[in-house]
């Protein structure tokens, strides 16, 4: 009766095995013949992200040049020297 039960079991090992691997077969096969397809939608989604990306927005000027704040920075630090000098 054991061997009887464990006959049945690798008989349906075996056949849910093949069934398995039938069912990889095929799905490998569908993705060969579908790969043209695919790589043509993946370019078309791609083409479609790029299209409806927004502009960046124009770069914004500074309202005051760096000129100004190198200046202003060199006096201050002109002033403070000045200030901590040794007497």
């Amino acid at each position: 009766m054991l061997l009887e039960g464990l006959k049945l079991m690798g008989v349906g090992m075996t056949t849910v095995m093949l069934f398995l691997l039938l069912m990889i077969a095929c799905i490998g096969l569908v993705a060969r013949f579908t790969r043209k397809q695919s790589q043509l939608e993946e370019a078309a989604l791609a083409n479609q992200q790029v299209a409806a990306r927004p502009p960046p927005p124009p770069a914004k000027q500074a309202a005051v040049p760096v000129e100004v704040f190198a200046a202003a920075i060199a006096v201050y630090e002109e002033e403070r020297k000045q200030l901590v000098a040794p007497i």
